[in-house]
């Protein structure tokens, strides 16, 4: 049956091979038009440049703060969700996902009303007396982080609420009942049956914070430039198809290691978990 059915995947993998595989192919070759010794100069140059280095750990630094704020506020929401009855979490998970059926650029534009400093966030600090003048919200990591966490929140709930719903709750009641308290049962039972839901959640959220462009560019300033950012603006602006070529090259190295990384961990916890 299976060698019946196996030409049904072949369409998917001429799709992939057109759109994905030789496009990628002629993004690596790109720099290595004019000769070999220039492209792997300009490889080099890449790394080695002070502004790129600089826009390379901004991308990284920004992705990491996402990815711990939408960790840390959506592990508390997938962990309620997946103790609710099944009609509830499915009406909660439709609020969830809400936001996904509104356009990127238009929740961006929101932020940037509610974070200048006439917004109402503003309006509010200085009404209450908490602060005589607006605080600088915009324009800034800050407001960078804010408005990516909300974009990507959703998807970190969703895919922790995935493992979490199979986690029985009876494993933790039977702690409980044998004398281990709420926050012990759940910290030594319930959290480390979830870390599979929350590394690829975290792998996730990481690797598409480094592929922004639209969010940083519209409420971040100068310093706030990410790598997505900076290949836009090498294609549109400058045309200099070349180092868009390159950066989005080790974009996609970056994002490889990075899955390369997770899948031996997660081959080494499967391990653990079996001996164990």
């Amino acid at each position: 049956m299976k060698q019946k059915t196996a030409w049904l995947i072949f369409p998917c993998l001429a799709y992939l091979l057109v759109m994905y595989v030789l496009p990628t192919a002629i993004m690596f070759m790109a720099p290595f038009e004019a000769g070999i010794a220039p492209g792997l100069t300009s490889f080099g140059q890449a790394l080695q440049e002070p502004s790129y280095q600089r826009v390379m750990g901004t991308t990284f630094e920004i992705s990491l703060v996402v990815t711990i704020g939408c960790i840390l506020l959506g592990y508390p929401t997938a962990y309620y969700l997946s103790r609710m009855e099944t009609q509830r979490a499915r009406i909660y998970l439709m609020l969830v996902t809400f936001p996904l059926w509104t356009s990127l650029l238009v929740r961006t534009y929101a932020w940037i009303a509610l974070l200048q400093d006439a917004g109402i966030i503003n309006s509010f600090l200085m009404q209450s007396g908490l602060t005589e003048q607006p605080v600088k919200l915009l324009y800034n990591q800050v407001s960078v982080a804010i408005g990516m966490v909300q974009i990507l929140l959703p998807y970190a709930i969703i895919t922790m609420y995935a493992v979490m719903v199979g986690i029985r709750s009876r494993l933790v009641q039977t702690a409980q009942i044998l004398g281990a308290s709420p926050s012990r049962a759940f910290l030594h039972i319930f959290v480390p049956l979830s870390l599979p839901g929350l590394s690829a959640a975290a792998l996730l959220v990481f690797i598409m914070g480094l592929g922004f462009f639209v969010t940083p560019a519209l409420l971040g300033g100068r310093r706030e430039t990410m790598i997505g950012t900076l290949i836009q603006q090498q294609v549109v602006l400058m045309g200099d198809w070349n180092s868009a070529a390159i950066l989005s090259a080790l974009l996609l190295v970056a994002t490889i290691v990075l899955l390369g990384v997770y899948s031996r961990f997660a081959k080494l916890s499967n391990l653990v978990s079996v001996r164990g």
